[in-house]
């Protein structure tokens, strides 16, 4: 495991959709320097936040609010996205969920921590649960990825190709639709800020998460956990389907499903149900 080297604070930095974020600090360790943000009572169990592919930690801007006024909470800008190291070689999956121990232990969190990830952030925190089991307390993943089947696959490595190529703007529209289907779409403001920060992001590292996504492995990662879990389903989610979230919580021992009123990007979409979905969970 890599081994944090320590954290630096850069003061009075705001970002997200119109609310203002706690300040931006860094941890840097042997694999990645990652940034984060961290708010909330500091004596509860920590309840970290993993964004989606296309987002940053700023997609959680709505709901951290909420999370904090009741949790010690630390939402992290994954490897490539948003202020954290870029990417510039091949990684797997399973690489974005090993660089979160270290951030942890940077933050002082070396016991168990609750855990919440949205699309591929959820599923970048089944592999944190299934490879550092001692790190997760409770699970919750939104909208998952499990696999990529040889269409999406091929749809996946096609995109990659073209983001590395022409840039973010030449692949958001394809990339979204998607993912803010009609019935998500009455703030279309929302939708505008969210699509002007995903056409900022870097383009080679988000060719390189896009290949980690195509070339996925997941056997035997869902049966292998074992902390309490509760899958959360967007029922407008066109991405990845209730019905197939609902197939990937029936291979996790003794997990819990429920669907709420979101797309695929449910953190942005549904700020305050998923807070509150994950807060019941989770707590005390």
């Amino acid at each position: 495991m890599a081994r944090a080297t320590g954290a630096f604070h850069f003061q009075g930095y705001k970002m997200g959709f119109m609310h203002s974020m706690p300040a931006l600090q860094w941890a840097p360790s042997e694999s990645a320097t990652l940034c984060y943000q961290r708010t909330g009572q500091g004596a509860t169990t920590p309840l970290l936040l993993v964004h989606e592919m296309g987002g940053t930690s700023a997609s959680w801007a709505e709901s951290l609010p909420i999370f904090g006024a009741e949790r010690h909470v630390i939402a992290c800008d994954l490897r490539g996205a948003g202020h954290s190291e870029k990417i510039r070689a091949a990684l797997a999956v399973s690489d974005f969920a090993d660089d979160l121990p270290p951030l942890l232990d940077a933050l002082g969190c070396p016991g168990p921590v609750d855990v919440v990830g949205v699309g591929l952030g959820g599923c970048i925190a089944l592999f944190l649960a299934s490879r550092h089991p001692a790190r997760v307390r409770r699970l919750v993943p939104v909208n998952p990825p499990t696999h990529a089947n040889a269409a999406s696959g091929k749809v996946l490595s096609e995109r990659a190709e073209l983001a590395d190529k022409a840039g973010m703007r030449a692949i958001a529209d394809a990339t979204l639709a998607r993912s803010w289907p009609p019935e998500v779409m009455e703030d279309g403001e929302k939708y505008r800020r969210y699509r002007a920060q995903f056409v900022t992001l870097d383009p080679t590292s988000y060719a390189y998460t896009l290949r980690a996504l195509a070339g996925i492995r997941f056997d035997g990662v869902l049966e292998s956990i074992r902390c309490p879990t509760l899958f959360l389903a967007g029922r407008h989610d066109r991405v990845r389907p209730p019905a197939a979230t609902a197939e990937a919580a029936a291979r996790v021992k003794n997990a819990a499903f429920r669907e709420i009123g979101a797309g695929h990007v449910a953190n942005v979409q549904a700020p305050a149900e998923v807070a509150q979905a994950v807060l019941d969970f989770v707590r005390p």
